[in-house]
């Protein structure tokens, strides 16, 4: 008897490892394709894009500064794209001195083990630090070493960086205005042309997501390249779109509310013929009506 539960742990065993295994490749493989591209912005500063998060870097006489990092899988050839970038030179030549985390999500942090072992600073929100730390798979996860509230500015390769502390999408959002260049990253508090996600469990809400989408309007001028955290570099008109969209949706869903009006009624009836093209695989129709939905109760129809 002990021989066969033996036999039987030994099979778990393997299956398990087996399972595993086939976890990893599957990982492995559906990042095999991806490929980092380039986009010169303006100055200094260039839009990278690969799988997941947008990433934007400035390379100059200071060295490198990375905005974001995507998945594990991809930092080696996040790390080759940056070495390419003008006036090349490996990273010991010109170091990546900054790695700014526009929040936690992991298509937006998951390089930030191989740059941190590179002698990368990282920087993010406080809250997002929070967030990275309760999802921490090791003690020796890398963590952000400056960290901020309302935000913070750092002056390189000739620019003047504003780190902007704002939430929405999460509660620890980061958005970078590179003032010289003017160029704006704007993270995960704009999806060019989808409905935004905005991540309620993780202390995200409508409100705060439109009040920070006003503050970066506020900021920047009809002629600043704007880089969604996902989707094609954009501009103000864009983002000033987005807040419209998110404005108008959000009022039909209110008054709908307060009509009495179900969430099934809601998604059945659907939102304007006008928004019908931002649906998109993760955040559909119907998912952003719930968003809409379930903000409304908690918030109200305003904030």
């Amino acid at each position: 008897m002990m021989v066969k539960v033996w036999q039987q742990a030994r099979g778990i065993g393997i299956a398990g490892a087996l399972l595993f295994s086939t976890s990893i490749q599957a990982q492995s493989d559906r990042f095999a394709d991806v490929v980092i591209t380039t986009l010169p912005l303006q100055d200094s500063v260039f839009m990278l894009t690969g799988a997941g998060g947008n990433m934007v870097a400035s390379a100059g006489p200071d060295g490198l500064l990375l905005v974001d990092d995507q998945f594990a899988p991809l930092a080696d050839r996040i790390e080759a794209a940056l070495i390419a970038l003008p006036e090349p030179a490996t990273l010991s030549e010109r170091p990546l001195k900054y790695v700014i985390n526009t929040h936690h999500h992991g298509d937006h942090t998951g390089g930030n083990r191989h740059f941190a072992g590179r002698g990368a600073i990282l920087l993010a929100r406080e809250s997002a630090r929070v967030r990275l730390l309760d999802a921490a798979p090791t003690p020796d996860t890398p963590l952000p070493v400056i960290t901020y509230s309302d935000g913070i500015k750092i002056y390189f390769n000739g620019d003047r960086l504003q780190l902007l502390g704002l939430a929405g999408h999460t509660d620890g959002d980061t958005a970078v205005f590179f003032e010289q260049a003017n160029v704006l990253h704007a993270g995960d508090l704009f999806f060019k042309g989808r409905f935004p996600y905005i991540d309620v469990d993780s202390g995200g809400s409508v409100g705060a997501y439109m009040a920070s989408q006003a503050r970066m309007l506020d900021l920047i001028d009809d002629e600043t390249r704007v880089v969604p955290g996902h989707g094609p570099v954009a501009d103000k008109h864009d983002l000033a779109a987005s807040y419209r969209m998110i404005a108008a949706t959000r009022a039909a869903v209110a008054a709908d509310v307060k009509a009495g009006r179900s969430l099934s009624d809601i998604q059945a009836r659907g939102v304007a013929a006008a928004y019908r093209s931002l649906a998109w695989a993760f955040i559909t129709e119907e998912r952003w009506l719930q968003i809409l939905y379930r903000d409304v109760l908690e918030h109200g129809a305003g904030d």
